[in-house]
């Protein structure tokens, strides 16, 4: 009889610890079942946000584009950030970066032929910047839409060899990123020259206004720092055109720019980088837009989430 009570009460205790575990269970399920439904309206909530956001910068471009001042610059309205904004469920900010004051990874290639102007300027921001200036015909290779190798650059045959193996891309660069990809540029030579190129149009000039003192240390050979210092004028240039600073060169005492260096800047600026700054929840969420304004059209080329 006392034995078939200790059954009795082990298969009862059994009975309780496996309803606890389903209990366990349904619960966690619960609990994820919840989260999951939390983070999805998180993100469709920050999304919507971002899509405002985006078009406030459409708007904020044309508002500039009515000004009609003739050029860009750092004093622009589309250069003053939106301050932080809050809204239900936390709060959010904008800000936009213009894409054009850089040199353009895509700008080095012309109908498959190396340009020599984008050429020069890309030797000379890796020689300001301490990396070996071959490594701008990587770059080229990269780009441009055969498989022939420059003497020092690299097609698919070198990266083949690489584990994991990949093929170069022979076509524009897509983001700043692909750098990573290209022979030569290790972690530390990506660091140093992604805060001065940008991946925007093939063609694209380079804006003097919104240029650093880095990338405008590129226009001629041997401008000094201190040259480059005046140019840029504390970030807050204002050349209305590109004889305006022929004539600034002149005052510097800098080399004259030739017609074709000429018609590789500029003083207007067609591509932003449109970043949304979103908080919700207290979890941080970034979206970026891409937007190019033409002849007074807009459209958004490209968006992304996270780090751009």
């Amino acid at each position: 009889m006392n034995r078939q009570r200790g059954v009795a009460l082990i298969i009862a205790l059994l009975l309780v610890a496996l309803g606890t575990l389903v209990v366990a269970s349904l619960i966690e399920q619960n609990q994820l079942a919840v989260a999951r439904t939390r983070n999805l309206l998180r993100e469709q909530q920050a999304y919507a946000y971002a899509r405002g956001l985006e078009a406030y910068a459409f708007e904020v471009l044309r508002r500039d584009s009515a000004e009609g001042t003739g050029f860009d610059s750092t004093g622009d309205l589309w250069a003053t950030p939106m301050p932080p904004v809050d809204v239900p469920g936390g709060r959010l900010a904008g800000r936009m970066r213009d894409l054009n004051g850089c040199l353009n990874l895509n700008a080095l290639v012309r109908n498959d032929v190396p340009d020599q102007v984008q050429l020069v300027r890309m030797q000379r921001l890796l020689r300001i910047l301490k990396l070996n200036p071959e490594l701008v015909e990587a770059i080229i290779d990269w780009t441009d839409s055969n498989t022939t190798p420059e003497a020092r650059g690299a097609e698919d045959l070198s990266y083949l060899l690489l584990d994991p193996p990949y093929r170069a891309a022979n076509a524009p660069f897509r983001h700043v990123s692909e750098l990573r990809l290209v022979k030569g540029f290790d972690e530390d030579a990506y660091r140093a020259i992604e805060p001065h190129v940008c991946a925007a149009a093939p063609g694209a000039p380079t804006n003097v206004n919104t240029a650093s003192e880095t990338v405008l240390r590129t226009l001629v050979e041997g401008m000094s720092e201190a040259s480059a210092q005046r140019l840029y004028n504390g970030g807050r240039a204002r050349h209305r055109n590109v004889e305006d600073l022929s004539a600034v060169f002149e005052q510097e005492h800098l080399t004259p720019l030739t017609p074709a260096e000429k018609q590789a800047i500029s003083v207007i600026s067609t591509w932003f980088l449109a970043e949304s700054m979103i908080e919700i929840d207290g979890i941080p969420l970034n979206y970026f837009s891409v937007i190019e304004r033409e002849s007074g059209s807009l459209r958004v080329i490209a968006r992304s989430r996270g780090t751009f």
